[in-house]
This record gives C-alpha cells, structure tokens and sequence, in this order.
C-alpha cells in the first residue's frame, strides 16, 4: 500500500471516528434528562404565555365593545339632542361630527382587533 493511499484510508477512518462520536447532548443520561426537563419548561412557560394572551383578549375585547358602544351613544345623543332643539350646533359641524366619529370608531375597533387577533 503506498503513501497516499495510507492516508486516504487514514482520512476516512478519521471522519468514520467522527461521525460515529455523539456531540449530541441528548445521547448522554444526565445531558438527556437536563434536555427534557429544559424542554418541558419551555413547553410549560409558552403555554402559560399563550393562556395569558387568551386571557388578555378577552379583557380587552370587552372594554374595547364598551367603550365603542359608549362613544356611539354619546355621539347619538349629540344628535338626539341637536334634533330636539336643545343644542344649536350649525349643520356643517353636525355633519363633520357624524362622519369624523364614525370614521374614527370604525378605524380605532379595527386596528385594535387586528392587533389582539392577529392572523395565523
């Protein structure tokens, strides 16, 4: 067998060493055991993120409705009262009024619903 050869076959016996020694923590008893208890905390810990958000949603959903419906109702009022005679506002005041809150309220209940549920 000649030099080169010998050192191929020594190269190869090398990177067959190599491939067959485990790097991976998870092949060791104590390395395999830390792994799990390492994952299964961090299943736990996305888990009770996940539930805070579900939590979180719900809260905020309600007060978001609430506070639409409360603003609806005001500027209904607003409106009620101005068709009673009880407030002189001028029509183009009226009219920006109607049109500003209803813009408003649309954009300000959609953004924030987009933003507590986000598309998957």
């Amino acid at each position: 067998m000649s030099e080169s050869e010998g050192s191929e076959k020594a190269k190869e016996n090398f990177r067959k060493l190599i491939e067959s020694s485990s790097t991976d923590p998870r092949n060791s008893g104590l390395s395999r055991n830390e792994f799990d208890q390492y994952d299964q905390e961090e299943r736990r810990t996305r888990l009770l993120g996940l539930t805070q958000d579900i939590q979180e949603r719900k809260k905020f959903a309600q007060r978001i409705f609430w506070m639409v419906v409360m603003w609806l109702f005001v500027i209904l009022g607003i409106i009620i009262a101005e068709g009673l005679h009880l407030l002189d506002i001028p029509q183009a005041v009226t009219i920006a009024l109607i049109g500003s809150t209803t813009i408003n309220v649309t954009a300000f209940f959609v953004i924030v619903t987009k933003y507590l549920f986000p598309g998957k």
